[in-house]
């Protein structure tokens, strides 16, 4: 009788108005909390959840995901990291898939929100504990919950991050690609790649560090969109747009040129690459960012400068993404706006970052389950076209650039990159200049991505 008398009180509290002279101050906040969460227990349709799909990897449990929940963050041996609404969660119930909630919040809450961070130490590991209490973590991955005053604490331990978007939805038209045969040589291919050369590449990179700061607090940012924008537009036959977007309240571009398919204009292949820049400091002034990112948003330019201007049927989309280094947060807009169009079908994602920082001969090609074609297609076309070698990692872990925004939607989609786990030594640094670039790998993996472009585009059996 005790208990039934307590619940009968606390669902009273529900509909209780507060007078505001009741309370004040810390004891009114704290009220206000509880009544507010038992409020929100009773309306379930207001509520997101953060959830731990407890599936094993694999192409049956992704395709299971997207249907389920329909888009997902991260995925490891232990399931899925995803979001859904209450109608979705019980679709899980009903599917008898087993998750754990890791967190959870009104849908309508933008107070806050969830980070996947990436962290490679003790050190790191501690320094994010001291400051945020982890909802989850696997091998270098931890989730976090933070308010947008907090970002910049995150910015200032010096971790890549992703948001997680709770608006993300699944592409409309998924599909798991044919492999495709070993590369063989082709001449009209071959004589294409000539046109990618270190030194025009070398100078588009200047002119992007000459901005000196393409930080997304800085001018430099949109001064270099500007520029961008103008550069695709000089190719001609693209249809160049600067899509806005919000990033912690503030407006930012991304620079999109599209190169429309003759034939099946619905099958999209991305070539893109992020080119705003940071420093591991407050003080964002100068943020050269000429291996990262200048290198890779030098390649999507300098490709669509070539393949720009040839018959593909299929439709090119060159995207050169900003908000990269705070949240991959353009990626997410352009994948997002790519899911959203009916009958579009993504059918690979080539994204370019950091590929200048030293010439070995190899770049690392990474790719999720999803993903494992398009990494032997990258590996035997490059080979074969430049001699370049690839280092590949079959790694669903390793999602901390543009590429892991079109994972989230289930698009297939690989990251090459100078090295990993390496990094370069003047990784966001102001020491990040042209001068300690190495020109000749950034044109060898600018080749590798337009030979692999030109190689899907003359693919019969790429349905």
């Amino acid at each position: 009788m005790r208990r039934i008398f307590l619940l009968c009180i606390l669902f009273s509290l529900a509909s209780i108005t507060v007078p505001a002279f009741a309370l004040s101050g810390d004891a009114k906040s704290e009220f206000d909390e509880f009544i507010r969460n038992i409020r929100e227990e009773k309306r379930v349709d207001q509520i997101g959840y953060l959830i731990l799909a407890k599936l094993p990897p694999s192409r049956l449990s992704e395709d299971q995901i997207l249907r389920t929940a329909g888009k997902f963050y991260y995925s490891s041996q232990e399931g899925y990291l995803t979001h859904v609404n209450f109608v979705r969660l019980e679709r899980f119930r009903q599917a008898k898939i087993q998750y754990s909630i890791l967190d959870k919040k009104r849908l309508d809450d933008t107070s806050e929100s969830w980070k996947l961070v990436w962290v490679e130490t003790p050190a790191q590991e501690a320094a994010l504990r001291d400051m945020f209490e982890p909802l989850y973590s696997h091998k270098n991955s931890f989730v976090i919950r933070i308010r947008p005053e907090d970002e910049e604490k995150l910015i200032g331990l010096e971790l890549r991050y992703s948001t997680l978007d709770e608006t993300l939805v699944r592409q409309r038209v998924p599909a798991w690609p044919s492999p495709l045969k070993a590369a063989k040589f082709d001449p009209a291919i071959a004589d294409q790649l000539v046109s990618i050369t270190a030194s025009d590449m070398t100078a588009t990179v200047e002119t992007l560090q000459n901005f000196k700061s393409r930080q997304v607090s800085q001018p430099g940012n949109a001064e270099a969109v500007k520029w961008l924008a103008e550069q695709f537009n000089a190719i001609g036959g693209l249809e160049v747009t600067t899509p806005e977007f919000t990033y912690s309240s503030k407006k930012l571009m991304n620079v999109v040129a599209v190169q429309k398919g003759t034939v099946n204009p619905n099958t999209v292949i991305v070539v893109c690459g992020h080119m705003d820049s940071t420093v591991s400091s407050y003080n964002y002034t100068t943020a050269p960012g000429a291996d990262d990112n200048g290198s890779g948003a030098a390649g999507v330019l300098h490709v669509a400068r070539v393949a720009g201007r040839l018959p593909l049927p299929y439709t090119v989309i060159y995207a050169e993404m900003n908000a990269e280094e705070v949240g991959l947060v353009g990626s997410k807009a352009v994948a997002k706006a790519l899911a959203a169009q009916t009958g579009v079908q993504i059918k690979a994602v080539l994204n370019m970052d950091m590929i200048a920082d030293r010439d070995d001969n190899e770049v690392a090609v990474i790719g999720n389950t999803r993903s494992n074609w398009l990494i032997d297609v990258f590996k035997d076309t490059a080979l074969t076209y430049t001699g370049l070698k690839s280092k590949t990692l079959y790694d669903s872990n390793i999602w901390y650039s543009d590429h892991s925004s079109f994972w989230n939607i289930g698009a297939s989609a690989i990251l090459t990159i100078e090295g990993y786990p390496e990094m370069s030594k003047y990784y966001h640094k102001t020491t990040d200049i042209v001068a300690n670039l190495e020109p000749t790998l950034m044109e060898k993996i600018a080749r590798s991505q337009l030979a692999v472009l030109l190689t899907l585009n003359r693919a019969t059996n790429f349905n």
